[in-house]
């Protein structure tokens, strides 16, 4: 039997599939056409009223829909401060973590739960989650679309995102919107990583690090970011993204919209980590 843990109330895997059994014919989706094992034609379809958004899941997640739902409200919430949806996009819940990787074609990366574009989020089902809490979801629903927000609002293709959204800042602005500290290093325990591995560009991270340094990467981005808006404030990320709308670079934009040149970056922000570490 599997328990989801929801608003401090367990909740019966099983039963709530029941349930939604019955229920499903009157919830407005339009069911595919059904074909035996898994694949695209399993998939039912719900728009979300009043967002340009459409989730994709399967049957057996029919049960969480209520939930993806209003994550993906609370999301768009917290994303908007960066900017706005300007067409709609897709939230697809694949059953498992082996399909995410499939679907984003992101191998071995054992710690993903989702992936944006510009377009769609990918989603690995909170029911193949190892733990699952309600807030967790929130927090990465609000993390993927800000990429999504980001992406739309600033003109960026995510397949050439590096272009004119370095990893380190569009991970790190993702994760500052969703409040995800918490799942960080502290200043302190960042910064004696940095200093005890001077290979490690938190401003170009490898991919291999990405993939099996994921703790010391997203904290580079997220203190990095923090960073930024701490010491030169919210406005001027939005006025980096219209530079890129504009079509600066990323570099060109940064320099025109910050006191220092983006070179200094690292100099500057470990300066900074040194004096707030606590």
């Amino acid at each position: 039997m599997q328990i989801l843990i929801y608003r401090n109330y367990k909740v019966n895997i099983f039963v709530l599939a029941v349930l939604a059994g019955f229920l499903s014919l009157g919830q407005g989706c339009a069911r595919l056409r059904p074909a035996p094992g898994y694949g695209e034609e399993v998939f039912i379809t719900h728009p979300v009223g009043g967002l340009p958004v459409t989730i994709r899941y399967l049957p057996a997640d029919a049960p969480i829909l209520p939930l993806v739902e209003e994550s993906i409200r609370s999301g768009m919430e917290k994303a908007g401060r960066w900017g706005e949806i300007r067409s709609a996009f897709t939230v697809t819940v694949y059953p498992d973590h082996k399909a995410l990787e499939k679907a984003v074609h992101k191998e071995g990366y054992k710690w993903l739960k989702a992936w944006a574009t510009e377009e769609a989020i990918s989603l690995q089902s909170p029911r193949s989650w190892p733990v699952f809490r309600d807030k967790y979801l929130f927090d990465l629903m609000a993390h993927e679309l800000t990429h999504v927000v980001c992406y739309q609002t600033a003109g960026i293709r995510a397949s050439r995102s590096s272009e004119n959204a370095p990893f380190w800042f569009g991970e790190g602005l993702a994760s500052v919107t969703a409040g995800q500290g918490y799942r960080r290093y502290s200043r302190k325990v960042l910064l004696r990583k940095l200093r005890s591995d001077r290979a490690f560009d938190p401003l170009s991270p490898a991919e291999k690090d990405i993939r099996d340094r994921e703790k010391l990467v997203y904290s580079s981005a997220h203190y990095l970011v923090t960073y930024l808006i701490e010491t030169c404030g919210e406005e001027r990320v939005r006025d980096l993204l219209h530079r890129i709308t504009l079509g600066d670079s990323f570099m060109d934009a940064f320099d025109k919209t910050y006191p220092f040149p983006l070179k200094r970056l690292r100099s500057e922000w470990e300066s900074w980590l040194e004096m707030n570490e606590n």
